[in-house]
Formats: structure tokens, sequence, C-alpha cells
């Protein structure tokens, strides 16, 4: 095994290959992270990676941080160092980890984008035009009375519903719990007036309350592309 900079590189992206048999993804992540680490080593002064300590690590993460890169960036930057140092600790090359010692900077936790009142009353109503339209609005109804989280929404079969009690059954919901849901009069008569045109879109045999073009089950991403 080479013990430059490089030579060692190659020799744990190997290992990562061959003996945890890693995707060629994940390969080509680590690769350009740790070459970013030999680059800093180098305007350092540093040409082992045992010369790496704790103070050239925090060095980097703070230029880092002032070209703006984002934290979770730098997290998996500092994580694939961390990796690359307990396999040079494996193979007695370094005496400990000096990257374990240096805490990533935290994301910072955006809140969801949500739809004003405004907003959510012309989504509501807006007359539809068309069978896609009549769908849409008995999902938008449902997710707005029911509260319903976008997987269940798109989980939810015809015999989910019991619009005659004005209920819905959540199957397997958070906590893998069935639950019960109110739906609400405006959401009843929505999903009332897609039912009457869902059996010309629906595939044989399909139980999804809410099918796309082609009659099968909507997807999360689906839902999501729609509402855009």
């Amino acid at each position: 095994m080479g013990r430059t900079l490089e030579g060692v590189l190659e020799g744990y992206l190997t290992a990562l290959k061959y003996e945890r048999r890693v995707s060629s993804h994940t390969l080509i992540a680590y690769r350009r992270d740790l070459q970013r680490w030999i680059a800093h080593c180098r305007r350092v002064g540093i040409d082992r990676w045992n010369g790496l300590d704790e103070g050239a690590i925090r060095q980097y993460v703070g230029e880092r941080r002032r070209e703006g890169i984002s934290a979770r960036t730098l997290q998996r930057e500092l994580s694939a160092l961390r990796s690359l140092f307990d396999y040079l600790l494996k193979h007695r090359l370094v005496e400990d980890n000096p990257a374990r010692r240096v805490r990533p900077p935290k994301s910072l936790r955006s809140l969801p984008e949500t739809l004003s009142v405004d907003e959510t009353s012309a989504l509501l109503n807006e007359a539809p035009k068309s069978v896609l339209e009549i769908r849409d609005r008995a999902m938008w109804e449902l997710f707005y009375s029911s509260g319903l989280r976008l997987g269940e929404l798109v989980a939810l079969d015809v015999t989910d519903l019991d619009l005659s009690e004005a209920m819905l059954r959540v199957r397997g919901g958070k906590g893998g719990k069935d639950r019960i849901l109110p739906v609400g009069r405006l959401a009843r008569e929505a999903i009332e007036a897609w039912l009457k045109v869902r059996a010309s879109w629906v595939a044989m045999d399909e139980s999804a309350l809410f099918v796309n073009r082609r009659g099968k089950r909507m997807t999360g991403r689906g839902v999501q592309l729609r509402l855009s």
C-alpha cells in the first residue's frame, strides 16, 4: 500500500469497492470529497495522512464555510474523512482519528412551504374543467378536510371510504396503526364527483381511490407535480 496521500486513498477506495462492495456512485463521491482533503493538505504543507491533525481539519471546515459551502456538504466531507481514518487505524498507519473530534456544522432546518389562506381558497374554489381536475379537486379537498399525509392519500383504496358515514379508514398510518378520519361535506361532494368519472380511467383490478392517466395508483411524486 502506498504511503503517500494519493496512494493511501487508492488503497482505501479499492477496499471499499472489493471488501465493502459499495456502489460506483458512492466511490465517486468518496473520491471527490477526499481529493478535496488532499488539496487542503498540499496547501498547508502536509504530505502524509498522519500529519493531518484536528487543527488542520478545523481550518479546512472554516475555509469551506466562508466559501458558502452548505453544512450538509461539510457533514458529508467530514464523514468521508472519518471513514478514511478508521481504515488507516485498522492498518496501523495512524494512531488516532482526529476527524472524530471535529463536530460538523449543524444544518438549519427550513420550514416547509405552505399555501396562504388566499392561495388555498383559490385552489379549492376553482371549478374543475376536466376529468383530471375533478380528480385533483377531490384530492385537495380530502387533504384539507382530513389532514392526511401524502403517503396516506395515495395509499387509499375505494373500499377505505364510507361516504354515507362521512368517514375514511387510514390503513397502516404513522406507527403502523389504522385510524378513522372524518370527511368534510365539500370533500365528500368532490369525491362523489370523482367516483362518477373514475370508472372511465381506472385499470382492471385497480383498487386505488386516486389513479393516474394510465389508470394506476397515483404516486406521491405525481400528486406533488399536480399541486405544483
